[in-house]
């Protein structure tokens, strides 16, 4: 057999020929939702941290997503806000130094949005 100087065999190319034939016929879903200034429980615009001083930014952005039926956060902005409300328990921050989410961008894969609506539950 004569080399060619090419490194793609006739088998190699069926292969990728193959996969990209699936890749385009292959349908997938996602569905993304941006949020302006969101809200703990529609009652004060939600903090970054999930508990007082801890688990802040992602965990608390992924917390919204999934009360708002999606399955998590893709990408979030901060910005100082009071009052503030805690992900986690609901709690009040109404000091100088509270943060709050300006935008929060969810994701799902799903066609469509879940039903949402789970906030953790308040343990006192």
């Amino acid at each position: 057999m004569r080399h060619t100087g090419q490194p793609w065999s006739g088998a190699f190319r069926a292969f990728a020929s193959l996969a990209v034939c699936t890749l385009a016929t292959t349908s997938s879903f996602a569905l993304e939702g941006s949020f302006n200034h969101p809200t703990y429980k529609k009652l004060a615009r939600l903090d970054q941290c999930y508990v007082w001083g801890r688990y802040c930014g992602k965990m608390a952005a992924d917390t919204y997503c999934r009360a708002q039926g999606y399955e998590r956060s893709l990408r979030f902005d901060t910005e100082p806000a009071r009052p503030t409300r805690l992900a986690s328990d609901g709690r009040i921050c109404d000091a100088d130094f509270c943060v709050g989410f300006k935008r929060i961008t969810c994701y799902t894969s799903a066609e469509q949005r879940g039903k949402g609506g789970n906030w953790p539950q308040r343990i006192d």
